[in-house]
Parts: structure tokens; sequence; C-alpha cells
């Protein structure tokens, strides 16, 4: 695809303005200069209330190990409540109108036909107005949700909203983009608008809080103008699926290893369980595995690796482990057996079979010691630790993973589990 030329601007219309957008998307079209920007809320109207009284500005906090970076966001130009629909049906309706991003969350693409709940809903009439409207130049959605496939997942939301002749004329006028984005974005916290206004003078009710590291790569099929988001350092690619496949095995893996591991050992937070020297050796077996599955450089795997640690490092923006152990039966078939199974078994894969061993462990201590697991198979989990034969406990918990009673993966399981390290 063409490098877009430095004229041509145009409007991004972005929604689900939240302190991701904020802290991303939005960021980093800012960087890249030139566009106009109208957003849109999500399913509460006061964000576009405090942003307007403060015309679109936020004060945007880079919390890095030893100090902040603070900045004034001015992208914004204005900001409507979702609940606007004749809005964003009029803006999408507008050629200026080039580019769309959201934010919505996963369940946002499947909130069904009603306009007054549904994006995919609201963007299907913009659609219709701007076929309506004879608009030729083509228009982009994309999806900035931490999801795999997000732009199929969008496609498939908005077509099932569109009517025949919009269906028809949208192969020709819309290109669906996916997008890999990463950037923690916690919660402000109730320094944050002190430290805005000591650094910058500006008052501000809705600061954001992010961390040093960013990173968002995108489907090069923009038939249309888009920012030039190069300027931000985004990645523009052909192949998106091996870096979708580089963040799950390498970062979501590491997260779910230290997960359950790192709680198991006794320590409570991210950068508690990379400083924990057995549960950082587990880390890097890990890694060293998941990098086996990945063709990309070796120099960029290095350069991902190290920029995870640092992260993970990070006192100042530390994660609590017992949020990122959520759903463990959901995420570890897609994190943690893929790259067992590819690398020809359980004794080919110790640092995956340590992430799993180190899940049964931690469901059983959590249920044993009278706390809950958050997992949707909540009630199945807590069964299968009643059972008092160690093997039998571990063949249940892993056929919530849908692993076979004789697969070599439970027996190395439950020889694992016993060398975990405790405090």
């Amino acid at each position: 695809m063409s490098t877009p030329h430095p004229s041509d601007v145009g409007r991004l219309v972005h929604l689900g303005i939240g302190s991701f957008a904020r802290a991303h998307t939005l960021h980093n079209t800012e960087v890249a200069g030139g566009w106009s920007v109208v957003a849109f809320t999500g399913r509460s109207a006061a964000m576009a209330d405090a942003l307007n009284a403060q015309d679109g500005r936020y004060g945007l906090i880079v919390r890095g190990a030893e100090q902040d970076e603070v900045s004034i966001s001015e992208v914004v130009d204005e900001v409507f409540p979702a609940s606007d629909v004749d809005a964003l049906v009029r803006l999408l309706a507008d050629p200026f109108t080039a580019v769309v991003t959201l934010t919505i969350t996963e369940k946002g693409y499947a909130a069904g036909s009603d306009p007054a709940v549904s994006a995919p809903a609201r963007i299907a009439l913009g659609l219709k107005a701007r076929r309506e409207a004879g608009v030729t130049e083509p228009i982009a959605l994309v999806s900035c949700d931490n999801l795999t496939g997000n732009g199929e997942v969008l496609a498939k939301a908005v077509l099932a909203e569109l009517d025949e002749e919009t269906k028809a004329w949208f192969a020709g006028h819309v290109d669906v983009v996916s997008s890999m984005v990463d950037r923690i974005t916690p919660s402000a916290d109730e320094q944050a608008a002190d430290t805005v206004l000591a650094r910058t003078g500006f008052a501000d009710s809705v600061p954001v809080v992010t961390e040093p590291f960013s990173e968002w790569v995108l489907e090069d099929s923009f038939r249309g103008r888009r920012p030039e988001w190069e300027k931000a350092g985004v990645q523009l690619t052909d192949d998106l699926e091996v870096h979708e496949l580089r963040k799950l095995r390498l970062l979501n893996g590491a997260h779910t290893l230290m997960a359950y591991a790192g709680q198991v050992a006794g320590v409570e937070r991210v950068d508690e369980a990379i400083a924990h020297r057995e549960v950082r050796a587990l880390v890097e077996q890990l890694w060293a595995e998941a990098r086996a599955t990945l063709p990309l450089p070796a120099d960029e795997l290095d350069a991902y690796t190290a920029a995870l640690e640092e992260r993970f490092r990070n006192p100042r923006l530390a994660d609590n482990l017992i949020r990122i152990a959520a759903d463990g039966s959901v995420k570890l078939p897609v994190r943690a057996l893929p790259v067992i199974a590819e690398l020809g078994g359980p004794d080919k894969a110790c640092g995956e079979v340590a992430a799993v061993a180190a899940w049964t462990a931690w469901v059983t201590d959590r249920v044993r010691g009278g706390q809950e697991v958050q997992d949707p198979k909540a009630e199945q989990i807590t069964a299968a630790v009643a059972l008092p034969d160690h093997t039998e406990r571990v063949t249940a918990l892993l056929a919530l993973l849908d692993v076979a009673a004789g697969d070599p993966l439970v027996a190395a399981v439950a020889t694992e589990e016993k060398r975990l390290p405790r405090p």
C-alpha cells in the first residue's frame, strides 16, 4: 500500500473514548499530526461532558520506573455521547471522515441491533448514509480492541446490521483493518490530577496514566487516506498474525505463568514475580520455548523480551497478580497448550508445562483455602480440587482444558506441581 502524502489530511472518528484510547490510539494520531479527531463515549456520557468542558484537552502521565513525564494532549476537537446517533451518522456521511477507530471492548461487538446500545449498529446507519450521499472515497474501520482478529470480528458485526444495498456497496468502499495494540493503562490514581496541575498548570478532571512502552501494529490495507501513524512508531504490516502470536505467547504467556507461579511462591505483584529468582527462571524458559515457535528475527525477539522485562519490573505501574489470574481455563488453551503441541510434547516444553502446573497448584491452594477462583469453570474447578488423590485431581483439572486423561501432559503437570517454588 502507498504511504499517505503529508497533504492527505482528514477526520478520524473514534468510538469508545476511555483511558486506553487516549493513551494509545489518539496519542499516536496526535503525533502523526494534521488530522481532526471527533470522539464518542462508551456507555456513559460523563467523559463527553468532562472533555468538552476542557476543550478536548487532557493530561497524559507516562509513568516510568523512576519518574513521570507529563504532557497535555490537544488532539480531540469534540466529544459526543454514544447516544447521539444522529451526530455519528452525519459524520460518517461526510467525505472528510476517512477513518473510524474503535475501543468498545470485546462485548461491544456483540451488542445486537439496537443503535442505542450497539456501536456496530450505529456504524451501519452511518455507512448507509454515506452510500446514500454518494461518497466514493473509501473509509477505513479500525478495531483497536485487545482481541485476536479484531478486524474480522468488527466486519462481521457491522455486516450483520447492514441493509442489502449497503452490504453490496461495502466491499468497494469500506476497509476493515485489524490491529494489534499494547500499552498498559491503569486507572488514574487520586494524585494524577495533582501531578498534571503541578507540572503543567492545567486543571484536569480526567487525566490518563500509562507506561512508557507503546505498540500498535496495523494491517497495511488502507485504500483511502489515513494519519501518518509511522511518525509515532506505528508499524504497518502484511502479516499481522505473527505479531499477534508474538504478543500472545511472550507477553500474555509470561503474564499467565507469573500470575500463578508468583502467587504460589508467595508474591502479589508482577514486579515482585519477575524479581523472584525461581519464577524469573521459569519465565525465561517459557520465553525460550515460545520464541522457537515464532518466525521472527532473533534480534527483534531479543528487543521484545527485553522490553517486556523492563515493563514487568516497573514498580510504579505494578499490576496485581490476582487480577491477571482470572479465567485461567480460557487462557491456558490458547497461550500454553499450542506451544507444547508445536514443540512436540511436554518433555520439550518445560516452561509451558510449569505455567499449566502453576495454575493447577494455584486453584488448588485457593479453593482449599476457602478463597474464590474467578473463572467461567469455577464450579468444575472446585469439584476437581475436592478429589483427594493427587493424580486424579490434576487429571480432572486438565480435563477442563480439554486435555485427555491419558495425555502425557497430565503426568508432567503432576510432577511439575511438586517442583514449583513455594514461600
